[in-house]
């Protein structure tokens, strides 16, 4: 009778090793499912919405005009304003109200997963040209300022000449 209790047990013990395993195993699936699932929902994005002329002239800014994205507070924009709404998740919708001939348009737009900043241009949304929002970086951004130049009347720091006040030594300071 020993030998079959002994016998008995041990396959009780692996039927109860199974069942830790099959119980450890999906409560890490249910881990990995919901990081995932919190990465898609719970990432933060930038969006900045221009209201600016193109460079080359192919589209213009819009005189007044009222923005909104998801359920966030609208805000108002004005020719060269550029604002920006911080929101959550994937998968957003922008409202647009002109003032100057009360039209509404209403966009829904997805941001890249590893996007953290996006910019939206309205006139360009507003004018049906593609693609309307793209990727933003600052690096790309002053790039593109320096290549400009400074605006018309404006000087900009590297015409400024030497960076010393002028009647200094440039000598090493002593020890």
């Amino acid at each position: 009778m020993n030998g079959s209790n002994s016998a008995q047990g041990a396959q009780n013990s692996l039927k109860a090793d199974k069942r830790k395993l099959i119980i450890r195993g999906s409560l890490i699936a249910v881990y990995v499912l919901l990081m995932v699932v919190m990465i898609f929902i719970g990432r933060r994005h930038t969006i900045l919405i221009d209201n600016k002329d193109a460079q080359d002239g192919s589209y213009s800014a819009i005189n007044g005009m009222e923005v909104s994205i998801d359920k966030l507070e609208s805000s108002e924009y004005y020719p060269g304003d550029r604002d920006k709404a911080v929101v959550q998740g994937q998968k957003h919708t922008i409202k647009i109200s002109i003032f100057d001939n009360n039209q509404m348009i209403e966009k829904t737009f997805t941001v890249p997963l590893w996007s953290d900043m996006m910019i939206i241009s309205v006139p360009k949304l507003v004018a049906g040209i593609e693609p309307w929002i793209e990727p933003f970086t600052v690096a790309e951004q002053i790039e593109a300022a320096q290549e400009s130049g400074p605006p018309a009347g404006e000087m900009s720091f590297q015409s400024l000449g030497s960076t010393v006040p002028e009647g200094t030594d440039q000598a090493a300071p002593s020890p």
